[in-house]
């Protein structure tokens, strides 16, 4: 029965964690959301369990860059972040700090006291070389099999259309009710997409590890191609 129950568990979470993650790479198209919850079901039934620590973190980072809350990550947003990316560094691999660096510019550090605007980069950085130095910057490429080179080569592909279509957005924050900014949604969904590339060629994770990571881009590339075509239709159908 704890078996089963553990089973069950991962197979919901697996699913629940991508359902969220095309939310935020593809919040106008809710079929994306959807698409992406199948597609990491049927990853962890073929493929195991992934790193649900590691996806978390995504999850959190994305939120922090799109705002799709409507509000801007504060003190203690901040302080849970790096508390997971800095553990995950240490226990995992030195780029996860660096890939968080990214975002920091773009997740309202002016709201923050300056103490915090000035040290957070600077904690960022430091944790990189410091876990860099520990890991004698360990950066192995991973012996892919077809289906992985296939998902790692074609994905990131298939969402480019994804990125340019959110020069303009519909969604709305959660709490706020105010439009959401494309320029930070743009900027989410390819902080994603070199995230994934990133952790699967560094060695720091495989593509079973952030499978639902992968299906949310899939999932959002996959929502953005019925959308055109509906629309297509629609237009031609028309008198």
């Amino acid at each position: 029965m704890g078996s089963s129950l553990m089973t069950g568990l991962a197979w919901g979470g697996s699913a629940f964690l991508s359902w969220a993650v095309a939310r935020e790479t593809d919040p106008d198209r809710w079929l994306s959301a959807f698409f992406a919850a199948g597609g990491a079901l049927a990853g962890v039934i073929l493929l195991g369990n992934p790193h649900f620590l590691l996806l978390l973190w995504i999850l959190l980072a994305l939120r922090y860059v799109n705002r799709t809350t409507g509000l801007a990550p504060g003190v203690l947003d901040w302080i849970g972040m790096c508390g997971i990316l800095l553990w995950l560094g240490f226990s995992t691999h030195w780029t996860i700090p660096l890939l968080a660096f990214l975002t920091v510019f773009f997740a309202g550090l002016r709201r923050l006291p300056s103490a915090l605007r000035i040290g957070l980069p600077l904690l960022l950085l430091a944790a990189t070389v410091t876990y860099g130095l520990l890991q004698a910057w360990h950066f192995t490429i991973p012996a892919l099999n077809n289906a992985e080179i296939l998902v790692i080569a074609g994905v990131p592909l298939a969402v480019l259309p994804v990125i340019v279509s959110y020069r303009r957005t519909s969604s709305v924050g959660d709490q706020t009710g105010t439009p959401l900014t494309a320029y930070r949604l743009q900027w989410a969904i390819a902080w994603a997409v070199v995230a994934a590339l990133v952790l699967t060629l560094s060695g720091t994770a495989k593509v079973a590890d952030i499978a639902p990571l992968w299906s949310a881009l899939a999932g959002s590339a996959l929502g953005w191609a019925l959308n055109a075509v509906s629309r297509r239709t629609r237009h031609s159908s028309s008198p």
